[in-house]
């Protein structure tokens, strides 16, 4: 009987500390060893996880809260924002002074506004994960940040499936009335990822579990913020991590130990997934 377990990374399985804790990298081999299926679903652009995914050894992941899916080293689900609204949000965003990270299956593109390399907050989200994001690939960002707002050619014929935005939670209400064809998904004070409408981690994992036929009885996931709600609520048991925003521990099956207090590896235990 297939089983799968989803998980969050910042938060979940990447401490405040920046690190992976070393239980954690015992519960996810144990996992392999009796065949059940690590799946890691992030909100994450994909060269931001690379290296969580390395070394975690997991090769099935939902990036992008939904917006790209690979399942065993290969990708089966693509699902672009259209460039009249990336137009559109990049406009409103540059009027009211906003910074914008495009997020495409391949690359990342930043505006350059004032307030962001002021105060740098997505920067400062961004190099938040430590050691999870290369240096080459932070020297790329900061570079970005301080450059013009890409021009449409920059991304033009490339897949951007999300965009950040750096936007205080008061602010996002103007932005969901305006784009009302977009899901706005919050997994920290700073920023909001914002991604299609009718997507994410949980229609991501229906379309995983669909391709392996695994009964959703047999799903578990566990994650720590806003951008974690709908598929704790969608699997057969959602774990919420001892660290875990209020809303999402209300909605959980289970909450386990913080994630620096081996809460995966207590989690996986309770769940009687590992010994």
């Amino acid at each position: 009987m297939k089983k799968v377990v989803f998980f969050d990374i910042d938060g979940t399985l990447v401490s405040r500390q920046n690190y992976i804790p070393e239980s954690t990298k015992r519960a996810i081999k144990e996992l392999k060893k009796r065949d059940i299926l690590p799946v890691i679903a992030t909100g994450r652009a994909t060269v931001l996880l690379e290296e969580v995914k390395d070394e975690l050894e997991i090769d099935s992941y939902i990036a992008m809260n939904g917006q790209y899916i690979v399942l065993e080293g290969q990708p089966i689900y693509t699902n672009p924002i259209s460039e009249d609204l990336l137009v559109r949000l990049m406009e409103q965003a540059s009027e009211d002074r906003k910074g914008i990270v495009l997020c495409g299956t391949e690359d990342i593109f930043s505006n350059s506004v004032i307030s962001l390399v002021q105060r740098s907050s997505i920067l400062k989200v961004l190099k938040s994960i430590g050691k999870i994001i290369p240096n080459k690939i932070q020297m790329s960002l900061f570079s970005r940040l301080i450059r013009k707002p890409p021009k449409s050619e920059d991304y033009k014929g490339k897949d951007i499936c999300q965009v950040i935005l750096e936007i205080r939670e008061q602010d996002e209400a103007a932005y969901r009335e305006n784009f009302k064809e977009l899901h706005f998904t919050r997994s920290n004070d700073y920023t909001v990822d914002v991604i299609s409408s009718g997507v994410s981690k949980a229609t991501g994992i229906e379309r995983i579990i669909k391709m392996l036929d695994v009964d959703l009885e047999n799903t578990y996931a566990f994650g720590d913020s806003l951008n974690d709600l709908e598929m704790i609520q969608y699997v057969g048991t959602g774990v919420s991590m001892g660290n875990g925003w209020d809303e999402l521990k209300k909605v959980a099956d289970m909450i386990t130990a913080d994630v620096s207090e081996d809460g995966i590896e207590k989690g996986l235990k309770k769940l009687n997934l590992i010994p």
